[in-house]
């Protein structure tokens, strides 16, 4: 089994790296967009498809947030006695399975962040926006979507618990919010679009 204290830095380094690059990338759009016309094609997507997604994302950062915390105040044997902890056999192969899975899901959403850059997709875009295409966009459609994925699931391999489980909620949430989000896409660029879902799976490289 890894220690947790072991897994609450893993943990930590990855927060730092989310928020940071998430924060750099919020201030630059906002400066460069700055005076600069937007408009919406379409409505925005059902508040409760949006709120599905949400809430299961805010959970897990909470989640991670109170696992650090438990570990650093020292309170490590409440990870123990966590109420409704599944004890799994092979946990130390779970957890790095669960390794795996959320270093790939921050990197895939980092790479995602850094790519898409200013043209990132909103319900609001500039008429100068750009069709990202290029990076991880190149290999699937929704790159940051899918690295929640692998977020979620990571932290449920690194603390099994039904707490844990809960996160998972949001992927129907994100999974219906692509149909609005291609809509909006659609609308926007057309056929550049259009031919771009054709080569480009949704979540899974080929897979339409």
């Amino acid at each position: 089994m890894l220690t947790e204290t072991v897994v609450a830095v893993f943990l930590l380094v990855c927060l730092g790296c989310f928020f940071s690059v998430n924060l750099h990338n919020i201030l630059k759009v906002h400066k460069r967009r700055r005076g600069v016309k937007v408009y919406a094609e379409v409505e925005r997507p059902p508040g409760f498809v949006v709120s599905l997604a949400a809430v299961g994302t805010i959970v897990y950062f909470l989640e991670v947030l109170l696992y650090l915390f438990l570990t650093f105040i020292g309170l490590i044997y409440a990870l123990h006695d966590f109420p409704f902890h599944f004890k799994f056999p092979f946990i130390f192969y779970i957890q790095i399975i669960g390794l795996v899975l959320t270093s790939v899901g921050y990197l895939l959403f980092i790479w995602s962040v850094i790519v898409r850059g200013r043209c990132a997709v909103s319900w609001e875009m500039p008429k100068n926006q750009k069709l990202v295409t290029w990076g991880p966009y190149r290999y699937v459609r929704h790159p940051s979507y899918l690295g929640y994925f692998l977020m979620f699931f990571g932290l449920f391999f690194l603390w099994p618990n039904l707490f844990t489980l809960f996160p998972l909620v949001a992927i129907p949430g994100y999974f219906s919010l692509t149909f609005e989000e291609e809509r909006l896409l659609v609308q926007r660029f057309n056929d550049e679009y259009v031919k771009y879902q054709r080569k480009t799976g949704r979540f899974i490289p080929k897979f339409r």
